[in-house]
C-alpha cells in the first residue's frame, strides 16, 4: 500500500510539473517571421521606393491573407561603414507564404515589359540584400494581444542569442517565464528561433526583440544598475548575448479589416 501510494503522489507530481509547463511552452504564436538586411545606397531613395511601391503590394498581400505583417526597421547609429542599415520584416502564418505572391506585375499590373525592367534596375541599385534569416515565434508578450500578429510601437532591440542547443526546450521555457508577466518599459517582448541554418558556427540560432513607446523609454530603462535576479542568471548561463541593435519603425503594415 505505501509503494502504490508512492506511485501516485510521483503521478500527481508529474501531472502538476507538466500543467504548470504548458503554458510556458505555448506562449508562442506560432508565426514565421522573416528578417532581410538591408544595405541602401546613398542617394538612390530607396525610402521613397519602399513607400511609393513595395508598400501597397505588402498590404495586398496582407488583405489577402498571404501574409499577417509586413514592417520596416531603419538601424539607430548607422553609418556608410556599417554592414546593414535598415530591416525588413515579413510574418506569415506559414513559411511557404513569406515570399508567396510578390513581384512587379502584382504590384503595378499597368507596368509594361520595359517598365519592369527599368524600375527593376532602379530597385537593385538603390539596395543591397546582405542576408535574411527565417525565424519561428517561440514567445510573445504583448498587452491585449490574443495570439494574432501585434501592431508593433516605434522602437524595438533586437538581440542576437546563441546556445549550445542540448538546453533549448528548458531555455524557451526560462525566457517565456522570466518575460510572461509584467514588462516594466517594454510594451511587448518576443522570442524568435533561428530556423534557415543550425550548427556550432551559425552567429546566432536565437533573437529576442523588446518593444518601447519612445527611445527614452528604452533609455531610462537601462539607468539603474541593479543585481540580477536568479531566474534571470539561470537564463544568461543558458546563453551567449552576441549583439543588441536598436531599430526605429519606419513603415508597418497590418490587415485593413
Amino acid at each position: 500500500m505505501k509503494i502504490l501510494k508512492t506511485i501516485k503522489m510521483r503521478k500527481l507530481f508529474l501531472i502538476i510539473a507538466l500543467v504548470s509547463l504548458a503554458p510556458l511552452s505555448a506562449q508562442g504564436n506560432g508565426d514565421f517571421v522573416s528578417f532581410q538586411f538591408v544595405k541602401t545606397t546613398p542617394g538612390e531613395q530607396y525610402n521613397v521606393i519602399l513607400n511609393e511601391k513595395w508598400k501597397d503590394l505588402h498590404q495586398m498581400r496582407i488583405d489577402e491573407g498571404t501574409i499577417t505583417g509586413w514592417d520596416t526597421w531603419w538601424r539607430v547609429g548607422a553609418t556608410s561603414e556599417s554592414d546593414w542599415n535598415l530591416l525588413i520584416v515579413t510574418v506569415a502564418n506559414h513559411p511557404d507564404s513569406l515570399n508567396a505572391n510578390v513581384g512587379v506585375p502584382k504590384m503595378r499590373p499597368d507596368y509594361s515589359a520595359m517598365d519592369r525592367e527599368i524600375f527593376l534596375e532602379k530597385n537593385s541599385k538603390a539596395r543591397t540584400l546582405v542576408w535574411q534569416n527565417i525565424y519561428v515565434n517561440k514567445g510573445l508578450n504583448f498587452t491585449g494581444n490574443n495570439g494574432e500578429t501585434p501592431a508593433v510601437p516605434q522602437v524595438a532591440v533586437i538581440n542576437a542569442m546563441k546556445t549550445d542547443y542540448s538546453n533549448d526546450a528548458k531555455y524557451e521555457q526560462l525566457e517565456n517565464s522570466l518575460n510572461s508577466g509584467g514588462l516594466g518599459a517594454r510594451l511587448g517582448w518576443g522570442l524568435l528561433k533561428r530556423l534557415d541554418n543550425y550548427g556550432d558556427a551559425i552567429h546566432h540560432n536565437y533573437m529576442t526583440v523588446d518593444f518601447y513607446e519612445k527611445m527614452s523609454d528604452l533609455m531610462l530603462s537601462r539607468v539603474p544598475t541593479e543585481n540580477v535576479p536568479r531566474q534571470l542568471q539561470e537564463v544568461l548561463r543558458m546563453r551567449e548575448h552576441k549583439s543588441s541593435i536598436t531599430l526605429w519603425s519606419g513603415i508597418s503594415l497590418r490587415s485593413t479589416e
